[in-house]
């Protein structure tokens, strides 16, 4: 959905920032069965549902002690393998002082980018049942923002993941397994992504179609054609 249609606040409900005033959030992961995370503390739903946000913080340390923080007896094969899935691995083993790199105040010696794969790396690495992806590559310019969500998705394949967008590139059927489309903070379109994306007269797809003109790019007909939108006249 576009900005302020209520995504943002839909992932604070799943994490029980926030409690919702009508319907249910309902979690099952490690329990005999079922329950509402209202009946649950805060802190403890939120060892189930884990979050990558925009603005994951990093702090003035290493990058081992900033992954760390969500294990903190994790061996150096763990940290290794939660860079890799996060595609920071061949930057961390480029660097002099690898692992014990500092990345100064707030991640400044990283990238915009390697901001976020660090912050992926250490939700990867706490292995949450379920992660909230939200906006996690906001303010990076489009390529940038599409390598991220493409390796995002990869990483987090097998795993309940809610990933939370108003830019579609990069998403398809074998990347999502369902699409809602929040407005004003309500559902108003659900279902898979071909399915939406036909519907004549659908939000989705007038959102791509947006995202596509507003990008101007030269390949905008040939998505148009692929994805079995109506080229563009005029």
């Amino acid at each position: 959905g576009p900005s302020g249609s209520g995504k943002t606040t839909l992932a604070q409900t799943l994490l029980r920032f926030l409690d919702q005033r009508a319907g249910s959030v309902v979690l099952a992961a490690g329990r005999p069965q079922a329950v509402d995370s209202r009946a649950l503390a805060g802190e403890d739903v939120r060892r189930v549902v884990g979050l990558c946000a925009q603005d994951a913080h990093v702090f003035d340390s290493s990058l081992r002690e900033n992954l760390r923080l969500a294990r903190p007896d994790a061996a150096e094969d763990e940290l290794r393998a939660a860079l890799a899935a996060a595609r920071l691995l061949d930057f961390t083993e480029s660097l002099p002082d690898g692992l014990d790199t500092m990345v100064g105040e707030h991640g400044a010696r990283l990238s915009g980018g390697q901001r976020q794969r660090l912050a992926l790396a250490r939700a990867l690495l706490a292995d949450f049942p379920v992660l909230v992806l939200d906006e996690p590559a906001e303010h990076l310019d489009l390529p940038t923002a599409d390598a991220l969500t493409a390796d995002l998705l990869a990483a987090t394949a097998g795993r309940s993941t809610v990933l939370i967008t108003h830019r579609l590139a990069g998403l398809d059927d074998g990347t999502v397994d369902e699409v809602l489309v929040l407005e004003a903070g309500r559902v108003v379109e659900r279902g898979g992504w071909s399915e939406l994306l036909a519907r004549p007269e659908g939000r989705l797809r007038a959102m791509r179609e947006r995202e596509l003109e507003a990008e101007g790019l030269r390949e905008a007909e040939g998505l148009r054609e692929a994805e079995g939108l109506p080229l563009a006249v005029g």
